[in-house]
């Protein structure tokens, strides 16, 4: 009789014991649903908004090129959400930037630099890194040299894609920095090495961090927002959207970052569209003529723009 109550004794702690681990393993799948990406988990594909996929797979139909798109509705528990191709690894071109402003205002908060830290570096030894002059110092000598405080670093990398502006910020709080800030929030095919990879999905897990105030600080991640509504590339996402949101009548605020390489044209943002804000990735590459591709990145961003703006609570 001992024996069999041992024995069932044994099967029932047994039991108990799997059922409390199986358990804990969903616990911890439903938290990292939340920070990291739920297909790279579990190997699965997320199926997206299948209306606004279809409008957008429709117009790409035929395009020439490949195009990674990646939306995310941000409201609580918000479904309208895209995802094509939104896993598959991109050139990041200055997309990286994105990463490297996060990890900066991470070393401020860790108090390894301060906004007003000032920058030197010579125009020549910036020029060997990028491997040719950046735009808007052509007409500067390669032995003048450029200083700058991280926070106009940060300004200029925002506004105007400023290459040289990246290198002396990266060189000031290492690259490696930037490497982890992906490493830390999940992006896995994001490599902050040459050539940069990432994908759209990457993109978007950091936008949606930012939004949530949840780099460095919310007061940081409030700055790094406000630096990058201030972008002067506007070609992409803000292109064809109004000016003004159609439900408040204000104007319509859009944080975003472009990037582009030969036949690579890229744009990452946050639309903040009233009561029904949304962040929005999209990524090419392999495109034949630049400019359509930036045509039609315009025209997708509109897509999504419109599908929200007329489906909005």
């Amino acid at each position: 009789m001992s024996a069999i109550f041992g024995s069932f004794l044994f099967k029932l702690v047994l039991t108990v014991m799997i059922s409390v681990f199986i358990g804990f393993q969903l616990a911890k799948v439903e938290f990292w649903e939340a920070n990291y990406s739920f297909r790279k988990i579990l190997g699965v594909q997320v199926k997206g908004d299948q209306e606004l996929e279809g409008k957008i797979k429709d117009f790409l139909e035929g395009k020439e090129g490949d195009y990674a798109v990646y939306v995310k509705d941000l409201r609580t528990k918000g479904e309208r959400n895209v995802y094509i191709n939104s896993d598959q690894v991109f050139e990041a071109a200055s997309l990286y930037k994105l990463f490297l402003m996060a990890a900066t205002f991470e070393a401020v908060s860790r108090g390894e630099v301060t906004l007003d830290t000032e920058i030197s570096a010579k125009l020549s030894h910036l020029e060997a890194i990028l491997g040719s002059v950046d735009y808007g110092y052509m007409h500067l000598s390669g032995d003048e040299v450029a200083t700058y405080t991280v926070r106009e670093c940060l300004d200029r990398i925002a506004r105007i894609s400023d290459n040289y502006a990246a290198i002396m910020l990266a060189e000031k709080v290492g690259w490696d920095s930037a490497q982890t800030v992906a490493n830390e929030i999940g992006a896995v095919n994001t490599k902050i090495k040459t050539p940069i990879s990432t994908s759209a999905e990457d993109v978007g897990i950091l936008l949606e961090k930012v939004y949530k105030g949840e780099i460095a600080s919310f007061e940081a991640s409030e700055e790094m927002i406000n630096m990058l509504s201030k972008a002067q590339i506007n070609n992409r996402i803000p292109a064809k959207l109004p000016k003004k949101d159609p439900s408040t009548g204000s104007g319509l605020k859009i944080a975003h970052k472009t990037g582009e390489l030969s036949q690579v044209r890229n744009d990452a943002g946050i639309v903040f569209l009233d009561g029904n804000p949304y962040l929005i990735v999209m990524m090419t590459k392999n495109l034949k003529y630049e400019d359509e591709g930036i045509e039609n990145l315009a025209e997708i961003s509109k897509i999504v723009f419109d599908y929200y703006a007329d489906m909005s609570p």
